[in-house]
């Protein structure tokens, strides 16, 4: 156990930078989850799309803009501006992604063949968009400190801004079923122009009330080394480090998410009875509740992590995920559907906690790698960890479009059976559980202690104050020989 160390004065970020921060990580939230919340209810509940076909399209406009990931990580390491290395990334393609939401939904109305067509466009343009937007803005808040513990309090902040998401987010597909509206895709098209809205100025927040602390780096003109891009990425994919962070989450998100088509059905048609404005109920008060539980866990989270540190804290978080869907058998109940909010709040609480360190981890993983290359590299991390990211997204949605099959549900014109239902949720309980018990595993390997990050601080603190000592030396010769 750590004492509580004092953050110096020099590495502490203001309360104003952390907020301007969050709000940017509203815009990632908006732009990712509209489509997440909505991809399945609206194109294979609302237009009877078929779900198998619409995980290919869907894994499809992944697998095209996970292409800008490394190109926009790369080159906004190596960007040289006025406005930083990532603003000027983060402020433009905010704004294009946020102007495509509304036109997602404006699908027209012609054979499925063409409006797949259409959807695999426009997605893949708004996630290509996406891509060159969350890349720089990850990166960002990386590199805003160099402190430990302070590194873990700019994303909780984060996290702290993002329940207004969540809070929105819960009732998105409730917003579309509206009775003003003509049908739910006229309501995800008016929903994509107030979230576009909501986004433009989120990003804007960003670019206008943060600060690098390399900005001075950022600003010059001076012509880094030029580093093959296929070595930048092989000594980023053998980053131990990082790479055991990158399988904790992917391991959730790949086990949580092959399941979201089954668990979409399940929602709707076992704990709801097959009504959609119930379940567009129990989805917005459970997902309003949820909330509650990441006002506790954070500050909790940060607090194990001062005194245990983030590999204790993000263990711990895992543990109450696995608790959660661990509950999932006797808490998806059809007698009481609002049972199921009690398995979202202890998901919530998990997902939440172990978050805000995997990201406070990949922080300590990029100081680490100056460690060994001597160049500030955040931007490579980040592009890295959406590509991997991406790669399981791709998986997840090839996989998940086949689940409610594998469960006996093949003829998608009519409801699934119960048989098809409770085979549903066995698969989805196991994938849930697989998935949390492999991040444990990573997490435990972690080889980022407090000791270790802060000899790492220390010896590249010294290792500047030598290049800056041995200019100064270089220059005074210059300056004697000039008198």
């Amino acid at each position: 156990m750590h004492e509580t160390l004092t953050i110096a004065e020099n590495e502490q970020v203001p309360i104003k930078q952390k907020i301007a921060y969050g709000l940017g990580g509203l815009s990632d939230f908006f732009i990712q989850t509209m489509i997440g919340a909505l991809a399945i209810p609206i194109f294979a509940e609302g237009m009877k799309l078929d779900s198998y076909h619409l995980g290919f399209i869907l894994a499809g406009t992944k697998a095209v803009s996970a292409l800008a990931d490394p190109f926009v990580g790369i080159v906004s390491d190596k960007t040289r501006s006025k406005w930083g290395r990532r603003k000027p990334f983060i402020l433009l393609f905010g704004i294009l992604s946020a102007i495509l939401m509304p036109f997602i939904w404006y699908v027209p109305d012609v054979s499925d063949n063409m409006k797949f067509l259409y959807i695999f466009v426009t997605l893949s343009t708004y996630f290509f968009f996406h891509s060159m937007f969350a890349v720089p803005y990850n990166a960002l808040g990386y590199e805003m400190t160099s402190n430990y513990d302070e590194k873990t309090k700019i994303f909780a902040w984060k996290k702290y801004i993002g329940i207004l998401g969540i809070l929105a987010a819960a009732w998105f597909y409730r917003f579309t079923l509206w009775d003003i509206f003509e049908d739910e895709m006229q309501g995800a098209m008016v929903l994509g122009v107030v979230l576009g809205i909501l986004t433009m100025f989120c990003s804007l927040a960003v670019v206008k009330g943060t600060k690098e602390i390399h900005k001075e780096e950022a600003e010059s003109k001076v012509e880094t080394p030029r580093i093959p891009f296929g070595e930048i990425l092989k000594t980023t994919f053998q980053n131990k480090s990082f790479m055991l962070v990158q399988g904790a989450m992917l391991a959730i998100a790949l086990g949580m998410g092959v399941d979201a088509i089954m668990g979409t059905y399940l929602h709707i048609h076992y704990t709801c009875g097959g009504d959609k404005i119930l379940a567009s109920s129990v989805g917005g008060w459970g997902g309003t509740i949820a909330t509650v539980p990441i006002l506790i866990c954070v500050p909790m989270v940060i607090w194990i992590s001062s005194h245990w540190g983030k590999r204790a804290a993000a263990i711990c978080g895992n543990l109450v995920l696995l608790v959660g869907v661990c509950s999932i058998p006797w808490m998806m109940n059809q007698a009481y559907p609002y049972l199921i909010i009690g398995v979202w709040i202890l998901s919530q609480f998990g997902t939440q906690s172990s978050g805000v360190m995997y990201e406070s981890m990949i922080s300590d993983v990029c100081d680490e790698d100056e460690f060994h290359t001597g160049e500030r590299r955040e931007g490579s991390y980040a592009a890295a960890g959406s590509v991997l990211n991406k790669g399981v997204q791709i998986v997840i949605f090839l996989i998940s479009g086949y689940m409610p099959k594998l469960a006996g549900y093949v003829d998608q014109s009519v409801p699934p059976n119960m048989e098809q239902l409770l085979n549903m949720k066995k698969l989805l309980v196991a994938t849930d559980i697989a998935g949390v018990a492999i991040a444990l595993c990573c997490i435990f390997f972690y080889p980022l202690t407090r000791d270790r990050c802060a000899s790492i601080k220390k010896q590249l603190q010294d290792r500047s104050a030598q290049k800056e000592a041995a200019l100064v030396s270089m220059q005074e010769p210059e300056s004697k020989e000039s008198i």
